[in-house]
Parts: structure tokens; C-alpha cells; sequence
């Protein structure tokens, strides 16, 4: 009988052993897979709105970033802007006023009752001074005074309008009016951020796509005062000589404002990641900590750019992975 218990039990026992034995392998797998997930699964923090980056210390992913210390140097400024000729203005010999041909049926139909305007002005001015000369020798009553008064009062009034409707789209009468030789006008749409590089009066580099091989010089004569509020662009009006009338309204060209400065930090166009409109870049702040930095730039040519604000002397800079800090920083 004793023997038949050894022969049931033992086996049995050797089974339970084994099972706790497995259990035990089991939960110490699972424990071990557990923290090995852990570590996998570790985060970067994010904070100020994802401004500030912190990697753990150990993430391999710091291998993805390389960071270069910004430095100033010499770079040529490069402001390129696109243009057209919006008018041509030539002058008649035989009457010696201007000519002004306009690109915009609409921009031609303004001018011609800015034209007439300003003739009734003077017309109902004169017919205002010959009234009150009657008046006072009793040829007119009060009424036919102030009827006078008013006709140049409204004449007075719609000139005004005119100018000024002429002014907001670029076009002072005035100074075309004063234009010396035969010129065209060219209007060029010019980054707000870009707006410290470019004075009234300075000469500018013009390419035209009907001569593509040639470079003209002109002159910026007016900066907007308005800036468009969808590109945030700003007009810039160029005046440039036309004594062989090659030039006509329609035209396409680019207009290059660009000079050289001595002071500028240059970096490479992946430095720069943009969203909604701004540039940032992207500061090494400690080994594992990036600092996301708006910046106001311009481009100096096809692979670099100026920045003109927002970064310091001896920063360091990410280079090369900042499209991946973006991602983190702005949670695409």
C-alpha cells in the first residue's frame, strides 16, 4: 500500500514543484520585460507651451541633433522681391504733359477722374471768385453765392478722394505729375521683416523676364504705408528710365535689394524650421535641453540665411534635426 502511495504521490509532488518553479520563471520574465518597456518608453518633457525640450540623458535620440556656435561674419543681403511694371510715363511733345499708360484698367479709369477732378476744381474755384465779385456789386443774391460755394466745395472734396485713393494703391498725381524724362514704375511686394533693409532714395538691381540676361538700376521712390494683412507685405514703388521705351506696363521682373553687411550670423537653411508664418530656431541650452527661439531673418543666397534678431554670439545652434524638434515643439 505504501508503496502505491510513493508510486501516486511522488509524481504528483514533482508536477506541483515543477509548475511553482515555472510560475516563479514566469513572473520574474514579466518583471524584467516590464522595465525593459519602461526604459523604452521614456519621454521627453516638454514645457512653456513646447518651448523648452528636455531629452532624458541617455536618449539615444540626441545622436539625430548636430549644433554649431553661432558666429558673425561678413554675408550679402539678399532681398529679392517679385515686381511688375505698373505704368509708363512719357510726355507729349506737343502739349508738354504727361503721358501715363497703367497696367490696371482700374488704376487708368481712377487716374482719368483724379484728371477731370482737379480741372473742376479749378473751374468751379474761378467760378467761385467771379461770384463773390458779383455779389458784392450786387449782380447775384446769397443763393447763387452759396451755390458757388458749395460747387467748389464738392469739386474740392472728390479731388481729395481721388488723391488719396490713388496714393493708397502707390500712385502719388503729384509726382507724376513732376516726372523728368520717360520712366516706367515698377511696384515690388516686400516682406514685412525685410522692411530695415530698404531706404527711400536707394538703388536697387532689376531683372526683367523679357530680358533675362541683362541687369537695370533703379531707384526706390515710395515705401507703402499700409502692409497687407493676409501676406504681410508691404508696396514698394521703383522708378526706372525708359528713353528707348523698351520697357511696358505688364512687365514681370524681380527686383534685388540686396547689399552687403559685415556683421551678420549666417546659418544653413536647416537651421530654420517656420510655422504660421515665423522662424525659429532651435538653442542647445545644456546637453540634453533645447530652447525653441523666434528669429527675424533674411536670405543671403540659395543654401544660407541672415539672422537679423533673436540669436547672440557663441549660441549654440541646431543645424541639422531641428525639423524634428519641431514636430516635438509644436506637436506635429
Amino acid at each position: 500500500m505504501k508503496h502505491l502511495l510513493k508510486v501516486i504521490l511522488y509524481p504528483l509532488l514533482a508536477l506541483v514543484i515543477l509548475l511553482i518553479v515555472s510560475l516563479s520563471s514566469q513572473s520574474c520574465t514579466d518583471a524584467d520585460g516590464k522595465q525593459v518597456s519602461e526604459a523604452l518608453n521614456k519621454k521627453v518633457t516638454i514645457n512653456n507651451d513646447g518651448q523648452i525640450i528636455t531629452f532624458p540623458k541617455d536618449s539615444p535620440g540626441l545622436d539625430e541633433f548636430k549644433v554649431s556656435f553661432a558666429e558673425k561674419g561678413s554675408a550679402t543681403l539678399s532681398v529679392i522681391a517679385p515686381a511688375r511694371i505698373v505704368a509708363s510715363i512719357s510726355h507729349s511733345k506737343i502739349a508738354g504733359s504727361a503721358i501715363v499708360l497703367f497696367d490696371s484698367p482700374d488704376v487708368t479709369s481712377l487716374y482719368s477722374q483724379y484728371r477731370q477732378s482737379k480741372a473742376n476744381v479749378d473751374l468751379t474755384s474761378k467760378n467761385l471768385v467771379r461770384a463773390k465779385q458779383m455779389f458784392d456789386n450786387l449782380g447775384i443774391t446769397g443763393k447763387d453765392l452759396n451755390q458757388a460755394e458749395t460747387d467748389a466745395a464738392t469739386a474740392k472734396a472728390s479731388l481729395e478722394e481721388m488723391e488719396g485713393r490713388l496714393k493708397v494703391l502707390g500712385y502719388n498725381p503729384s509726382e507724376i505729375e513732376n516726372v523728368k524724362g520717360d520712366m516706367v514704375w515698377l511696384m515690388a511686394d516686400v516682406p514685412e521683416a525685410q522692411l530695415n533693409e530698404i531706404s527711400k532714395g536707394g538703388t536697387i538691381r532689376i531683372t526683367l523676364a523679357a530680358f533675362p540676361d541683362k541687369i537695370f538700376i533703379g531707384r526706390i521712390d515710395a515705401i507703402g504705408s499700409i502692409i497687407d494683412p493676409n501676406t504681410r507685405e508691404i508696396k514698394v514703388r521703383i522708378s526706372l528710365s525708359n528713353l528707348d521705351e523698351k520697357f511696358l506696363p505688364g512687365m514681370f521682373a524681380q527686383a534685388d535689394f540686396g547689399n552687403k553687411i559685415s556683421e551678420a550670423y549666417v546659418l544653413p537653411l536647416s537651421a530654420v524650421v517656420t510655422v504660421e508664418g515665423n522662424n525659429y530656431l532651435f538653442i542647445q541650452t545644456a546637453p540634453n535641453i533645447f530652447e525653441r527661439r523666434k528669429v527675424i531673418m533674411a536670405s543671403s543666397d540659395a543654401s544660407k540665411l541672415i539672422i537679423l534678431s533673436g540669436l547672440n554670439e557663441n549660441e549654440k545652434v541646431v543645424t541639422s534635426g531641428a525639423i524634428l524638434l519641431k514636430g516635438i515643439s509644436f506637436g506635429y
